[in-house]
């Protein structure tokens, strides 16, 4: 007996990628794509059943991934999170969120039915590239993150203190925490510069 096809829901603010989504896997056994969207609120505007979500991880409406990933299995879906984003720390905050593993937009189709079918009999996605990224993410608390967004972006540690309402120590050891997580992650940012790159990478601050 042929199994039920997985019920696909695909969830992009590019519409070429969404079409060309629902053309690969239209034609398969294993998949096909019931419901699609530009944003998660639309998406589950449509109150359509899905057992796995492609979700792209920046969409154009400023949504947090992490909040998107939450909210999408709270539906009961399987999120495969499917992106060209590359930083590190909005993928890995996803995957702790609940995301079952994530597919590059480049890989050929294969990789991403197979992954499709993994996730949806509830077994993980071990990607080896991104558990090495996840292993090298410090995992700052928000203060702690904060105060890196604020400093490494260029203010003085007062000013940085005042936007916060904290100490001028406070934001030190906020910093210096931070400093030793990213020492410990084995991607050191003792200087200024440094943790400027640091936080161009995490995504808490946009490349200039």
């Amino acid at each position: 007996m042929t199994p039920p096809r997985i019920r696909v829901g695909a969830i992009d603010d590019h519409p070429a990628v969404l079409k060309g989504v629902i053309a690969e896997l239209g034609d398969l056994p294993q998949a096909q794509v019931c419901l699609h969207a530009r944003s998660v609120a639309e998406f589950l505007a449509a109150g359509d059943e899905v057992d796995v979500v492609l979700l792209d991880v920046q969409l154009g409406d400023g949504t947090d991934v992490a909040d998107n990933v939450l909210a999408l299995v709270a539906t009961g879906a399987t999120v495969l999170l499917f992106t060209q984003e590359h930083r590190p720390a909005p993928i890995v905050r996803a995957l702790r969120a609940g995301a079952a593993g994530i597919v590059g937009k480049h890989e050929p189709l294969d990789v991403l039915v197979d992954a499709i079918v993994q996730v949806a009999a509830g077994e993980p996605l071990v990607n080896p590239e991104w558990a090495a990224v996840a292993e090298g993410d410090p995992e700052l608390a928000p203060r702690e993150a904060e105060a890196v967004r604020l400093y490494a972006a260029g203010l003085p540690l007062k000013s940085v203190a005042r936007r916060m309402a904290l100490s001028h120590e406070t934001v030190k050891e906020y910093l210096l925490r931070a400093r030793r997580k990213y020492a410990a992650a084995g991607r050191p940012a003792q200087t200024k510069t440094d943790l400027f790159r640091r936080a161009v990478e995490d995504g808490y601050l946009e490349a200039p």
